[in-house]
């Protein structure tokens, strides 16, 4: 049974969903954006049937507090070592997907002591990818506020609901994935998607209630603003650090983003961690919308390690004990490949991988 509860930590007080024999070994799972702990609601019932699961709502979303405080990756990474603190645990399996993933990795980087495995699901490490064209346009002050106020809900219900927002594409926002088709498959395999396959009515009105609150649409802002900063590689190799104005010039580019001078190259958000590396068991289960050379001839092959671009080298470079594994979906794996995503994590979980 999934229970719910609430727990003060030294920063916040969370929110958290838990499951399985608490004398069992503790696997932390951590929601992307613009979900909540609701995103595990396949994986959690899997798990407790041998590990102690805790799925906590991150800084700003769902039932945890929303402070409205500027956040960083260590903050935002420092939050999950409080909420072990908090429950006890001194070391557990950590499993993050999209933003829960970047979270992930730099609290595993900064307390490997504290993280003896990492999967990362569909997820970010130290590098954007430009075709992640949404990790511009939060940049926009004070657009991507005012979207939030005024398309919040439709939004909720355009991603997960699958029906048309009345905002349209670039310049006005970056969302615009309407019924039967997939923005976040670029290679075009999933034109026959049907959110309905994935989520329930009662799943869209969870995430359009958690991502109705001012508080909320403040921290997404934030992570994406603040926690992110973009480092554009010159080139001799080194990075220039542009402000949050500098890319929102990039996003308002007369001819679009994609035609501004400065697009197109990777952007590293992370540069304090190159160079540094996880010493523990990794994982990573990813989809065609982050990696999509990997699937240009198809499914790739369970021992596959994409490379060929910085995002993808940098799991490589992170990660010495490193194994990936594909998923035939879009970039909500966990809820869209329910069984995929139980059967890799359960895998690599007891180290058959």
């Amino acid at each position: 049974m999934i229970e719910s509860h609430h727990i003060d930590t030294a920063g916040l007080r969370f929110h958290y969903l838990v499951a399985g024999d608490p004398d069992a070994p503790p696997v932390v799972l951590l929601h992307g954006f613009p979900q909540t702990s609701h995103m595990w609601r396949h994986q959690i019932p899997a798990l407790a049937e041998h590990y102690r699961v805790y799925a906590p709502d991150t800084r700003g979303y769902g039932g945890t507090d929303k402070p409205r405080v500027r956040v960083t990756r260590d903050l935002l990474a420092r939050d999950i070592v409080d909420f072990l603190d908090a429950l006890g645990v001194g070391q557990c399996a950590l499993v993050g997907h999209d933003w829960g993933g970047i979270i992930a990795f730099k609290a595993a980087l900064e307390h490997p002591d504290r993280f003896h495995k990492l999967a990362l699901v569909d997820t970010l490490c130290s590098v954007w990818i430009p075709w992640g064209i949404h990790g511009y346009w939060f940049k926009c002050e004070p657009e991507a506020e005012e979207f939030w106020q005024q398309y919040a809900a439709e939004f909720i219900n355009s991603v997960f609901g699958g029906v048309e927002g009345s905002y349209g594409p670039p310049p006005l926002s970056p969302w615009k994935t309407p019924r039967g088709s997939r923005d976040n498959d670029p290679g075009g395999a999933m034109s026959d998607w049907d959110p309905t396959q994935y989520w329930t009515d009662a799943d869209v009105a969870h995430y359009r209630e958690a991502f109705s609150e001012p508080g909320a649409w403040f921290h997404a802002v934030s992570y994406y603003r603040d926690a992110l900063p973009f480092h554009l590689p010159d080139a001799d190799g080194s990075l220039t650090y542009r402000s949050s104005a500098q890319v929102a010039e990039m996003w308002s580019h007369p001819d679009l983003l994609f035609s501004h001078p400065d697009y197109g190259p990777f952007p590293v958000f992370a540069p304090e961690d190159r160079g540094r590396t996880y010493p523990h068991p990794a994982l990573y289960l990813y989809s065609a919308f982050l990696m999509p050379q990997a699937f240009a001839d198809g499914l790739p092959a369970d021992d596959h390690i994409p490379s060929g671009n910085p995002y993808a080298d940098s799991f490589i470079d992170h990660f010495p004990d490193y194994r990936a594994r594909p998923a035939a979906c879009g970039h909500f794996i966990p809820e869209e490949a329910p069984d995929r995503t139980n059967e890799v994590l359960l895998a690599f979980l007891t180290g058959a991988i």
